[in-house]
């Protein structure tokens, strides 16, 4: 007795009585019942409803634990009477009549769960990949592209914006592959418990088998029935975790695994592993992806070419004008050698002063359409506002080239014809002379091939402003088609007295002394020779703020008549003397340097202003071809977490397929559930789905427990979760039941001792008060 009180625990308070026994039980908690005693009759032997031979244990009648007295009957399995139907049960009362029919494959609707998980995960990385390689660039000349997949995932490019304005996005880019990766970790996470639940038809047919076949070691006790239901109930780390706890703590205590729940246990730790390496794999690829600046190039649609050539405006200059000396036609000039119809009026039109005006803008980089800029040695005609973001962009243009040599040969102090000169070149035709009192500075054109100058004069005998050819020659203006390119252009430079002391021996200066006003002139005189291109540029900036450059792609050309009398404005009166000015004020900071260097100076100077006064007689062509340059934001992904991503996905996806397929080839036995007042059609359920209802929802389980009270054991699913109005509450506390144990005294037999244990169960309702 001694060893049996201390044999005694908490939750097992036993009274030694080997008959029957009764005792009151009062419930923990809320409820104030008193709970009613509860008498045993033994263990007695009943028939099971199945029939004698079936293969398990007979039927035996539990032990009624509750409070009140009523008696509750545990159904054994169901045996298999295909052919004849006889019914499972029927009652007196008329409740539904149960058949178990013939085995019968599954319809499609136990495959649509994990195909449709299928097609989903599959989906999305594919939509992963796809998104991937048709954004993908390749560039083999950068480190960047070395074991990643680089590519563009911001809008395409709209080529109005390189050459309009600029929306600049700040180089934000959304990276949509991070956005499919985390989709596809979401996807495999929510869709795993529906996978496990179509597993749970491949383990409800591995119990039904070996129940079977009569494998009673390979069915699972109550303590692993009740991990199967974690499983794929839940299908969480806990779950896992305790499984993994039970099989591996105390194996040589407990019972043998079944083997449904070793093919549970792994199929859901499967299950998750890959789920918990997806979610590594995305974070490694979210931590590893980066982005960066990338530069593309796309061939620009020839609407949207850039205005970067020129070409003559003939509605401003359709050709040259003739020119009128004395009344008489002489020849022909530029087209800004204007000169009204009254050729009885001596005094002479010169051009039109706004051209004017613009030239000298262009020449002072002030204006807004034009600009000179020098390219390869070449003054080469361009517009103002250049593009960025583009290369090789090809249009064709207006280039000027001169060389110039002092002209060391000329005459001081000489007289022609009775007047007298302070200079006097005679191997110009006609003679070339300059007057020290009545002085300017001055540009001359003349045929580059016999030094006959073309000169415009309308003073007989005196050259125009002091500077200029002398006497009467029917030598002004140059014929239609004449070669005026290369032309000849004389420069001559006047520095007043005082403003400069150039040393006598350097080449082209000249000085001039009045004697009266004791005032010293210097004079330079050049003789240039200018050429007149047409040339082909490609131009290339890119978009990071780099300097542009210019490339000449073609051999560059003389121009024609037309063209060449046309860019030659500057050689008119109404230009030279503003642009001899020019030169005048900006080689005076140049006069240091040797003579070799100031004539390349002068040369210089010179082609860009005659090209910059020629600027508004232009218009703008557009460019022939061209790449825009992109410069993008590009995302890299690093192969080895993307791979490791997409293999994990279509592996899961290829995982629920297979499942799926298996579990639509199981066939399971129907049963019939018949009505009694025949008020409905039969209903029919699968054997399969019974047990997968109580593998994978704990309600299923807490509903057998709890209805076995119930005059009619629900079948269907919409049977066991439906509850009544009046249905009873459960209590928790000690409830006294029977039990056979073995008593711990040394002995050997078996004692029927009244148990209390904690348990949660039926009720009576508490009466109320009247």
């Amino acid at each position: 007795m001694d060893n049996e009180a201390g044999s005694k625990t908490t939750f097992e308070l036993t009274s030694e009585n080997t008959g029957s026994t009764s005792g009151a039980t009062q419930l923990a908690g809320n409820f104030t019942a008193a709970m009613a005693q509860a008498g045993t009759a033994g263990n007695n032997e009943v028939s099971s409803p199945a029939g004698s031979n079936s293969e398990f244990d007979p039927y035996i009648d539990s032990l009624q634990l509750m409070p009140y007295f009523e008696s509750r009957s545990q159904q054994s399995p169901i045996k298999s009477h295909d052919a004849s139907k006889e019914p499972l049960r029927e009652d007196e009362a008329g409740p539904p009549t149960v058949y178990l029919g013939i085995s019968r494959r599954y319809n499609f609707s136990i495959l649509l769960p994990a195909l449709m998980t299928s097609l989903i995960s599959a989906g999305t990385a594919s939509a992963l990949l796809g998104w991937l390689v048709s954004r993908r660039v390749k560039s083999a000349d950068s480190n960047a592209f070395q074991g990643a997949l680089v590519a563009i995932e911001g809008p395409p490019t709209i080529f109005y914006q390189i050459f309009g304005p600029v929306h600049n996005d700040g180089g934000v880019t959304t990276m949509y592959g991070l956005a499919l990766s985390s989709l596809a970790v979401h996807v495999v996470l929510f869709t795993i418990p529906f996978v496990l639940g179509v597993f749970a038809y491949l383990l409800a047919n591995m119990w039904l088998k070996g129940q079977k076949c009569g494998h009673v070691g390979s069915l699972p006790t109550p303590t692993q029935y009740g991990h199967l239901v974690g499983l794929c109930g839940s299908s969480g780390i806990q779950s896992v975790y305790e499984t993994a706890k039970y099989l591996l703590v105390g194996r040589r205590k407990r019972p043998a695994v079944s083997t449904t729940l070793a093919v549970a246990f792994c199929a859901t730790s499967v299950a998750l592993l890959v789920n918990y390496s997806l979610s590594i794999a995305d974070l490694w690829l979210h931590t590893t992806t980066t982005t960066f600046s990338y530069g593309y190039r796309t061939p620009i649609p020839f609407d949207l070419l850039p205005a970067m050539g020129s070409r003559i405006d003939t509605s401003l200059c359709p050709g040259p004008v003739p020119y009128i000396l004395n009344g008489t036609l002489t020849g022909y000039s530029n087209c800004q050698h204007f000169q009204p119809n009254n050729n009885s009026d001596r005094n002479v039109s010169w051009g039109d002063a706004a051209l004017v005006n613009e030239g000298a803008a262009v020449l002072g980089n002030s204006s807004l359409s034009s600009q000179i800029q020098s390219i390869e040695n070449l003054a080469s005609l361009l517009p103002k506002d250049l593009p960025s973001g583009v290369q090789n962009l090809v249009f064709n243009t207006f280039a000027m080239e001169a060389t110039c040599k002092p002209v060391s040969d000329c005459q001081e102090n000489a007289s022609y014809l009775g007047s007298p000169y302070s200079i006097l070149c005679s191997e110009f035709t006609p003679p070339f002379a300059v007057s020290g009192e009545n002085s300017a500075p001055m540009l001359n054109q003349f045929n580059s091939t016999n030094n006959a100058l073309i000169f415009q004069s309308d003073i007989l005998d005196l050259p125009a402003s002091g500077v200029g050819p002398i006497d009467n020659t029917s030598g002004a203006g140059y014929a239609l088609g004449s070669a005026i390119n290369p032309a000849g252009v004389l420069v001559v430079l006047y520095w007043d007295g005082g403003e400069l002391s150039p040393p006598d021996d350097l080449a082209g200066w000249y000085n001039h002394t009045d004697s009266d006003k004791v005032v010293t002139y210097s004079f330079y005189l050049s003789s240039c020779v200018l050429d007149v291109w047409d040339i082909t540029l490609s131009y290339s900036a890119p978009s990071n703020g780099s300097a542009p450059s210019f490339t000449i792609v073609s051999s560059e050309t003389h121009s024609d008549f037309n063209t060449t009398s046309a860019l030659l404005a500057a050689l008119d009166t109404a230009h030279s003397a503003t642009l001899a000015s020019y030169l005048t004020t900006t080689l005076q900071r140049s006069l240091s340097v040797t003579s070799e260097e100031f004539s390349n100076f002068l040369a210089g100077n010179l082609s860009q202003g005659i090209l910059a006064y020629a600027a508004p007689l232009t218009e703008r062509l557009n460019s022939t071809s061209g790449e825009a340059l992109n410069s993008v934001t590009a995302s890299r992904y690093l192969l080895a977490p993307l791979c490791l991503v997409l293999a994990l996905t279509y592996g899961y996806s290829l995982l629920a397929f297979g499942v799926g397929i298996t579990a639509f080839t199981l066939s399971s036995r129907e049963i019939t559930c018949h009505n009694a007042q025949a008020q409905n059609a039969p209903q029919r359920i699968q054997e399969l789905d019974l047990l997968h209802l109580r593998l994978t929802s704990p309600r299923a389980c807490i509903a057998d427990r709890f209805h076995a009270s119930e005059p009619v054991l629900p079948v269907l699913k919409e049977d066991i979760f439906k509850e009544a109005q009046c249905a009873r509450r459960l209590g928790a506390g000690f409830l006294l039941s029977d039990g056979t144990v073995h008593c711990s005294d040394g002995g050997s037999g078996i004692t029927l001792r009244n148990v209390r244990r904690f348990t949660v169960d039926i009720v009576e309702e508490p009466k109320e008060d009247v």
